[in-house]
Order: structure tokens, then sequence, then C-alpha cells
């Protein structure tokens, strides 16, 4: 939604400060977003998409394409802004999995926003000990629910496989 993205941005002051068509920092310095990438057909595709998006909200952002392991690299050394990941969950059922990529002490590892909020830590080492149950499911969405409000991860794609084996 271009009109709201413009009006939150405009409230939070990222407002075009000099008048050359880009929004600048509340400081007033430049806003420029950077976006790993890969080179890859998908990455190109999604990219177009960031781009057409971002200058129609006049933000200013770059890619910079590297290899997967290039970027893995760097994003556990907490050396990138933006990067596109996939995940999957696993045959278990369990939120930990996801829990997991906001826990502070994962910096470097699973965690690759370096997300690490005091709070949020601790709901999820509770649901960790927790057998399954009523007290579990409260550490576990009182965990959902600050991702959710400080959001270190935005959901925008939805992956959907279809694998076939054969003997």
């Amino acid at each position: 939604n271009r009109p709201r993205a413009k009006a939150l941005l405009d409230m939070v002051g990222y407002v075009d400060r000099d008048g050359d068509g880009w929004r600048d920092q509340p400081d007033g310095s430049p806003l420029l977003l950077e976006y790993s990438t890969q080179p890859d057909q998908n990455s190109r595709q999604l990219i177009e998409l960031w781009k057409k998006n971002m200058d129609a909200i006049g933000i200013r952002i770059e890619f910079k394409t590297a290899k997967w392991p290039e970027n893995l690299k760097a994003s556990r050394g907490g050396k990138l802004m933006m990067w596109g990941v996939g995940w999957s969950a696993g045959t278990v059922p369990d939120a930990d999995t996801f829990l997991a990529l906001g826990y502070g002490q994962n910096k470097g590892q699973a965690n690759h926003s370096r997300f690490d909020l005091p709070a949020f830590n601790r709901h999820y080492l509770a649901q960790r000990v927790l057998p399954n149950g009523t007290e579990r499911q409260e550490a576990i969405d009182a965990a959902k629910k600050l991702m959710i409000a400080y959001m270190p991860y935005k959901i925008h794609v939805h992956r959907i496989f279809t694998d076939l084996a054969q003997p």
C-alpha cells in the first residue's frame, strides 16, 4: 500500500528535505538502502520489484550482487543491511525452529538479523524447556508478538515446492 507506506515514512521523519526526489533520514542525511542479492533469474525478478516499489515511495535502493555463499558469509559477519533468504519448516511442527531466528545468542548463526531483545530472549528460553501445553504456548505467543512488533524479518513470499521421487 504505497499511500500508507508514504504516510508512515512521513510520520516518522523520513521526508525529502533537499528536494532531490528521494527521502532523507530524520537527521537530514541521505537514506540509502543496500539489498544483497544473487546473480540468478529469480533474484533479478525480485530486485526489479524492489526497485519499482522503492522508487514509487521515494526511497533510494542499491543492489549488491554476490554468490549465495559469499552473501551467507557476509550475513553471518553482520556485514549486510538487507538480504532476502528462504527458510523451510521441518517435518516437526514446532515454533522453536522459527523463533530461533530471533534469539540473541544465535547472532551470526540462524539469527541473521542480529536481533537481540532481552524480553524476547526470556520467552524464547522459557518455551524451549517447557513441556507442550498452555504455559509453553503462552511463552511462544509472547515471543511471536515481539518478533511481529519489532520485525527483524519481513516475511513476504511463501514458496511452494512439489517434489517427486521415484526409486
